[in-house]
């Protein structure tokens, strides 16, 4: 997929995100099931960053934080909700035109939005006390330009300085790429990292829970579709929306007693999404 594809792909991508919220703002859920399932992997990855960050990261009020491939904003949001100077970068214009769309005025410190490759990144080096990378590398399908944004990502950051990727990065790799998505190894990602500077200080499972929730996730809650929301309503009457409910409810509870309770002991090693902490030397 080249350059142009690749950026229309995840322009189109925005756009449905921006129709999805919309149309959620007029239904509030009226006809359709409470989604738990997706409200728990939404919860999941940010309960796990910030978790990460609190404990070997520690940023200061004076923090400043980059999120690379910032898509609508979301993590650009929480950073500096919590106080922190946030760029956000993205390759998408439309997705950074949503971002700053959805951002506002009421961040506690300034916020930043740039059209931006990874690969080809332009912003001042040593400058960022953390970098911020949630499921964007496993997009980049060009193992040259992978390799140019794990360099590019700790050339930004501050000798000593952090940066956080949350990707799919297993132990072993059986299908090496779809047609958005390349499978790449921890060992891959921590061996670049290295040769780019920077060290690995933490890592831990992010889904071990997903044999429990593949067909949930596959059918119930896929992101950026509102169809899906109302999928069983509108087809299977018999299924009703309460009773979807209950049955996402119980699938979400049941997937945080395994992510939340094993996700760093050995059984992480049976995790494909996983978080890597590094730190620049």
């Amino acid at each position: 997929m080249g350059k142009e594809e690749l950026e229309e792909y995840w322009n189109h991508v925005a756009l449905e995100a921006e129709d999805f919220g919309k149309t959620l703002r007029v239904h509030k859920w009226k006809r359709a099931a409470r989604n738990w399932l997706a409200h728990y992997t939404e919860n999941k990855s940010v309960d796990f960053v910030f978790s990460a960050i609190e404990k070997y990261v520690k940023l200061k009020s004076n923090s400043q934080v980059l999120d690379v491939g910032c898509g609508p904003g979301k993590w650009v949001r929480l950073f500096a909700e919590r106080g922190f100077t946030t760029t956000g970068i993205d390759s998408s214009s439309w997705m950074i035109r949503l971002a700053k769309k959805n951002t506002g005025k009421d961040t506690l410190k300034p916020v930043s939005y740039y059209v931006m490759n990874a690969a080809e990144l332009d912003l001042p080096v040593d400058f960022y006390d953390m970098v911020n990378c949630v499921t964007v590398l496993q997009h980049i399908l060009d193992d040259d330009n992978w390799r140019r944004a794990i360099h590019n990502m700790v050339k930004v950051t501050k000798p000593h300085g952090y940066i956080l990727i949350f990707e799919a990065a297993p132990s072993l790799v059986f299908k090496r790429s779809t047609r958005h998505l390349r499978f790449r190894t921890m060992r891959q990602y921590t061996d670049e990292f290295r040769k780019a500077g920077a060290n690995l200080t933490y890592w831990r499972a992010t889904d071990l829970s997903f044999p429990i929730t593949f067909i949930g996730l596959q059918k119930y809650a896929s992101s950026f579709n509102r169809k899906v929301y109302y999928y069983f309503a509108d087809r299977f009457s018999l299924l009703s929306p309460s009773f979807l409910s209950v049955l996402s409810n119980i699938t979400a509870t049941l997937a945080g007693l395994v992510d939340y309770r094993l996700g760093e002991t050995p059984l992480r090693l049976l995790s494909v999404g996983r978080i890597l902490l590094f730190r620049k030397v």
